[in-house]
């Protein structure tokens, strides 16, 4: 079960999991910004328009990262985050990529959804991607203490974009990964057409598992002929790093629907999300610091 944590007025969750092999790390909510409006208050997009068309500003996004990354006794200097495209594409971070994704004055890292550190880079210490219903998946070898932060949307899942990024942090030892499946879109609130079905059913195919895709796409009971079809992301990504060897006892999967569950003390969404807010929200970062 992830951990709901407050520090400095950020708002965020940890996995026990990571924790206890010594891996800072945050999975964050909406709430410790300095953003307005539709994004208030976290946001890290400057690409998202609110519902009158325009985007954050550059320094509300440098200064939700710094806010961030102070938490876990970074600075944005020391980090890098995603360009994200959708896509099953890693970046390998690099001595020169600190602050790149970050600060305003820095050129983007390439075009990527899962971002890779290892120890040996000595400038960098986090690695950041940015979601608002995807599903953030932090990764880390408990043996080398690299780490590597992935952005999964559906066309990412179905690329297999999370299992990719486990094998190549392993390092030919898949036992070592652990992975922790953040706060996205649940099942009870992801309602999805034949296009995605489609594409999962020939990733459970390629796996051997086609009997599978309807345990994590079910049909749900409506008023339409045959229902609706809704997909569960978080254990469709669980299961593909189980088909590429890691261990079950070694992932752990929030069970926090960004669409819909909000702060019980105030009722207030606790995340973004792009579906229930009809496309006008920000993103929020998921961060996980390499273990030197």
């Amino acid at each position: 079960m992830f951990i709901k944590n407050e520090s400095e007025g950020i708002v965020y969750y940890t996995s026990p999991l990571l924790s206890e092999s010594g891996f800072s790390h945050m999975f964050c909510t909406r709430h410790g910004g300095v953003s307005h409006g539709d994004f208030e208050s976290l946001n890290v997009s400057t690409a998202r328009k609110d519902r009158n068309g325009f985007a954050d500003s550059a320094s509300h996004v440098e200064e939700n990262y710094r806010r961030a990354l102070h938490v876990l006794k970074t600075q944005p200097e020391e980090a890098c985050a995603a360009k994200q495209v959708h896509s099953d594409i890693l970046h390998y971070v690099a001595v020169t990529d600190g602050g790149r994704g970050i600060l305003e004055h820095l050129s983007p890292l390439s075009d990527c959804d899962g971002v890779l550190l290892t120890p040996e880079n000595e400038k960098i210490r986090a690695v950041c991607v940015k979601t608002a219903d995807c599903v953030p998946i932090l990764l880390a070898n408990r043996q080398t203490g690299a780490v590597c932060a992935v952005h999964a949307g559906w066309r990412g899942s179905a690329a297999d974009i999370a299992g990719k990024a486990a094998a190549a942090l392993a390092d030919g030892h898949m036992e070592n990964v652990l992975a922790a499946i953040g706060p996205c879109i649940g099942l009870c609130c992801y309602e999805v057409g034949d296009e995605l079905y489609r594409a999962f059913s020939r990733l459970f195919h390629y796996n051997k598992a086609a009997d599978e895709v309807d345990r994590y796409l079910p049909l749900f009971p409506s008023c339409s002929m045959g229902g609706k079809r809704h997909a569960d992301l978080a254990g469709i990504n669980r299961v593909l790093l189980e088909y590429h060897g890691v261990l079950l006892g070694n992932i752990d999967v929030s069970s926090l629907c960004t669409s819909c569950t909000t702060d019980a003390a105030t009722g207030e969404k606790l995340f973004f999300s792009h579906r229930a807010s009809g496309g006008h929200s920000g993103t929020f970062p998921s961060i996980i610091c390499v273990r030197k």
